[in-house]
């Protein structure tokens, strides 16, 4: 962690992301790196026993400052810190443990897909984000979009954007183009199987998987359908209506893709569009499980939302509830990394003693492990990075829990009072 300290004792780092250029050239009680661990460590409690809490581990309570003041050191600091933050932990992932990185075939996979996040209700988050209105509530809710571009194997955001409600593909050419890697294959949903995406990777030499869509689709995909083939390498023309779109954007006009079919034990036919074409590297049969691994992002989004609490937010300003969003995007990679040699630890001593499961850290015992200890992580000076982070993978060391391959649980429909009852009384990690 000592490149996270480093990080926020850069001046350089400090004139990049605060809001006002006089902004933290004063000694104070709330200098720049104690606001950042301030809005990372304090979970969901209210701000007076955040900032309680965290003077407390600090040993300075006698100086501590009012929740007033600290509302107000937090408007200095820019959201986009903790993206930036989100990105060293991923540099760190693949430069300091990459004989950990987990890959397919020698292949990261990754996976882009979106959530709806409902948001505080004031005339600014109204005017920036989008408005719900339905037949039952004419005054509507507030609700944005979050794409993230996310490692479904190492389990961490690659890119990630916050927004009003648009079109989910275009995030991956505005948000997440500059992440994409060559040495990776992103996988997509139905709502993505768009000519433009598939071209604009196709351009780039990247490689992807995306579930077609059975109905209103692509023409070889229907014939291929009603075909007896299982596997077929086919072309596919830019669409009148895309074609003005596709000419903007420097896109090809027609592109190759291989089609797969694939039968899921229920007896439901998935057609999967790629462009790995090599039969030979990639054989029909390993696509079912590769596509299956983009099931990763969606439990992400579960943890985000219903353990992480991702829509809890602690302010109704702009700036505050990206700060809480991306600051627990941050989080939840930082406990990704952190994790990795406890992982590896566990799965090899799996092997080693026959277990029936392969064992890894408990991802939601480890986020509030990890809140618990980011004052001694980013800050606290009487610990090196290095002791702090060893006492956290001790703990990390004693929450393990088995992977179960091939589970199935069936998805079940809740009603609105039993979402609203969940939200009341349900288990928070974080309080």
């Amino acid at each position: 962690m000592t490149r996270l300290r480093e990080m926020l004792a850069d001046e350089a780092v400090v004139r990049a992301f605060r809001t006002d250029e006089r902004a933290f050239t004063r000694m104070r009680k709330l200098p720049f790196e104690r606001v950042v661990g301030l809005l990372l460590s304090g979970g969901k409690m209210s701000l007076f026993n955040r900032v309680n809490r965290f003077f407390y581990q600090l040993g300075q309570l006698n100086q501590r400052p009012s929740a007033s003041a600290f509302c107000q050191a937090r408007r200095k600091v820019k959201p986009e810190l903790f993206r930036r933050m989100n990105e060293e932990m991923v540099a760190c992932l693949f430069e300091d443990y990459a004989k950990l990185v987990q890959r397919w075939n020698g292949r990261l996979v990754w996976a882009v897909d979106g959530t709806v996040m409902n948001l505080p209700d004031t005339p600014e988050t109204r005017e920036h984000y989008s408005v719900q209105i339905n037949q039952h509530d004419e005054k509507g809710a507030v609700q944005g979009m979050a794409s993230f571009l996310y490692d479904v194997l190492n389990e961490v955001t690659i890119s990630v954007g916050l927004d009003a409600k648009r079109s989910e593909k275009s995030f991956v050419f505005n948000e997440h183009s500059p992440y994409f890697r060559h040495q990776a294959v992103v996988l997509y949903d139905r709502l993505y199987a768009d000519y433009s995406v598939m071209a604009f990777h196709a351009s780039r030499g990247e490689d992807f998987v995306i579930r077609a869509p059975l109905s209103h689709t692509f023409k070889a995909v229907v014939e291929f359908v009603r075909s007896k083939e299982t596997d077929k390498v086919v072309t596919l023309n830019v669409s009148y209506k895309q074609s003005r779109f596709v000419q903007q954007q420097g896109l090809p006009n027609k592109i190759k893709v291989r089609l797969v079919k694939v039968m899921l034990d229920s007896g439901t036919l998935k057609v999967l569009m790629s462009s790995l074409l090599n039969g030979e590297s990639y054989p029909a049969g390993e696509f079912k499980g590769l596509y299956e691994k983009r099931w990763g992002i969606e439990t992400y989004f579960n943890r985000l939302k219903n353990l992480l609490e991702v829509e809890r937010f602690s302010s109704n300003k702009l700036t505050g509830i990206e700060q809480d969003f991306y600051g627990i995007v941050f989080l939840a990679t930082l406990a990704s990394v952190l994790s990795k040699e406890e992982d590896e630890k566990a799965k090899q001593h799996s092997q080693l003693n026959g277990l029936k499961y392969s064992y890894k850290v408990n991802r939601s015992v480890c986020y509030l492990a990890l809140v618990d200890h980011v004052l001694e992580l980013l800050l606290n000076e009487r610990k090196t990075p290095e002791q702090a982070e060893q006492e956290l993978k001790m703990m990390f060391a004693g929450v393990l829990i088995p992977e179960r391959p091939g589970r199935q649980n069936e998805r079940r429909r809740r009603l609105a009072s039993h979402r609203l009852r969940f939200q009341r009384y349900g288990k928070r990690i974080w309080a």
